[in-house]
């Protein structure tokens, strides 16, 4: 049966996990992006700026499907303005995303257009990226302001006023919507480091959230029909792609194997 798929990437069908992971300090589903390290840079408040407008953001959308993106106006060598936001493949921008923010608020007690606002006066004041505090509730963005802020400072600095462009190392999401004639649905998940595929996981889940290949009766089943298991399966389409970019046929497992390249597929466009 064909299957419709559910992606995570759209603002419309915004997660609980999404607004939940926002405020998280060790996991964050927000953007699931790790900014680059904002503290490696020295402190900037021994730094002199040109007078300019600079602007820093990322090489693809997040997760999530939203792009960070700071821009700073440099006034008599001092901090004078700063615009921090999101925009979607659209362009539209997360601070006016009325039903993002509305349910991130009731998720995380903060919002983009609360906690914005809080970033960019922080820095103002303070003239020091290093000095801005994390918001509660917005911790990954606040990461990402202050990766963002250092990246564009560093331009002030030689009042170079292209665009500074940082990596977005993220983890994107494919869903599918409805349960297969098994009673499962498939969800793959692809991270990236450094700019390229780190990491790939792929799961089976029923109606509640119990995996497939922690069935024990389905896989011995599937086992002694197939001469292979779920979780061998799963396995050995992920030892594939990540070795080769290709999705193999596996043998006793079609089926997965053709769920698994069709979420694969529409992971891979989510990094745009």
């Amino acid at each position: 049966m064909k299957k419709k798929l559910l992606y995570v990437v759209t603002a419309a069908a915004l997660s609980t996990s999404l607004l939940v992971g926002c405020g998280s300090s060790s996991k964050t589903a927000e953007t699931g992006s790790k900014p680059a390290d904002s503290t490696s840079t020295a402190n900037t408040t021994t730094k002199a700026y040109k007078d300019g407008t600079y602007k820093a953001t990322y090489d693809f959308l997040d997760g999530h499907g939203w792009k960070p993106q700071l821009e700073i106006e440099i006034k008599d060598g001092k901090i004078a303005k700063v615009v921090y936001d999101s925009a979607n493949a659209e362009g539209k921008l997360k601070t006016k995303d009325d039903a993002y923010n509305k349910l991130m608020k009731s998720k995380s007690n903060t919002s983009p257009a609360e906690y914005s606002p809080k970033l960019q006066d922080a820095l103002v004041k303070s003239q020091d990226y290093t000095k801005v505090d994390t918001v509660t509730g917005a911790t990954e963005s606040s990461e990402e302001f202050k990766a963002l802020a250092a990246a564009a400072l560093a331009k002030a600095e030689k009042g170079d006023t292209s665009a500074a462009v940082l990596q977005m190392n993220a983890t994107y999401t494919a869903k599918e919507k409805d349960l297969d004639k098994y009673g499962y649905k498939g969800e793959l998940s692809i991270t990236y480091k450094d700019g390229k595929i780190d990491k790939v996981t792929f799961e089976e889940l029923d109606k509640d959230g119990k995996k497939k290949s922690d069935n024990i009766d389905y896989n011995t089943k599937m086992k002694a029909a197939s001469k292979i298991n779920a979780k061998e399966a799963y396995d050995k389409l992920i030892q594939g792609v990540i070795s080769t970019g290709k999705v193999d046929t596996v043998t006793g497992a079609t089926g997965i194997a053709t769920k698994f390249k069709t979420l694969y597929e529409e992971a891979l466009k989510m990094r745009k």
